[in-house]
């Protein structure tokens, strides 16, 4: 199920990451050209909230990306043929393994 949604969610985060950039530089450009207003306060509590957000999505990424690789060590360090030896005791074991 996460195979057909990870171009989903490549594209997504492709667009995510790019618009917060985006509205990163639009609003620190707005900012150092109006000076300290309401507005602005409020334009860098919201470009603070983006850019909290986007490592957010960062770290999730990367612990995700993480722990993928520590599940593909721990299932190739496992000692296959000998923990699934066909047998008629272990057939079922055996075929759900594989």
């Amino acid at each position: 199920q996460l195979g057909q949604l990870k171009p989903f969610l490549q594209t997504t985060f492709l667009v995510m990451f790019y618009s917060a950039a985006l509205f990163l530089a639009i609003g620190t450009f707005m900012i150092s050209a109006n000076g300290t207003t309401t507005y602005g306060v409020i334009l860098s509590g919201f470009l603070f909230a983006l850019l909290l957000e986007c490592y957010w999505c960062c770290q999730l990424v990367d612990r995700l990306n993480e722990v993928n690789t520590q599940i593909g060590i721990l299932l190739c360090s496992l000692d296959w043929p000998v923990e699934l030896q066909y047998t008629k005791a272990t057939a079922s074991r055996y075929r759900q393994a594989r």
